[in-house]
């Protein structure tokens, strides 16, 4: 999910949160599971991106219901099948760790990244996961509760202002009239 919130909607338009190689290395690091270690170039953060347009398109359309695009599809099973990513299982029962070929290269990092897409589309508990519409958020979350409607309680803060805002602003321009 963490490489799926790599943008943001802000406004209807999206921002790019990682979109040079320094800002992917700074993602990278912050991250709390240990990815590859590898040396990008433009154009491999451009493929990394496209995987993760795959995802987003593949995401959304599973919380929409849709069926899912064979293309994306296509794409994020050929990053797995490259990075020879495996799922093993721990010492713990119900615990296990995805784990590729090699530990470095950026054909294990996009195989790890793209197992982490479908092992997030096949949870059972999908219907959990949702994308905060909140003013410049859009970021995907896991509900913590049922009616839980955004990512964070400043989330929840903005979108109250923004809709008390509106609602202000229309109400002031009907007593123009």
């Amino acid at each position: 999910m963490d490489f799926a919130n790599t943008i943001k909607v802000v406004d209807n338009s999206t921002i790019e949160l990682i979109g040079s190689v320094d800002e992917f290395h700074d993602w990278q690091e912050a991250e709390p599971v240990r990815l590859p270690t590898v040396v990008l170039t433009s154009e491999s953060l451009q493929s990394l991106l496209n995987l993760r347009d795959c995802a987003l398109r593949l995401l959304h359309s599973a919380l929409d219901d849709r069926t899912l695009p064979q293309a994306d599809i296509a794409t994020i099973n050929e990053a797995i099948e490259i990075g020879g990513t495996l799922r093993l299982l721990e010492s713990t029962a119900g615990t296990s760790r995805l784990q590729s070929a090699s530990d470095t290269g950026f054909d294990a990092l996009a195989g790890l990244l793209a197992a982490a897409v479908v092992d997030l589309l096949a949870r059972e508990d999908l219907a959990n996961i949702a994308v905060c519409p909140a003013p410049s958020c859009g970021q995907f979350f896991h509900r913590a509760r049922p009616n839980q409607m955004w990512c964070s309680p400043g989330c929840g803060n903005r979108a109250r202002v923004d809709r008390h805002r509106h609602r202000r602003m229309s109400a002031t321009a009907q007593a123009r009239r």
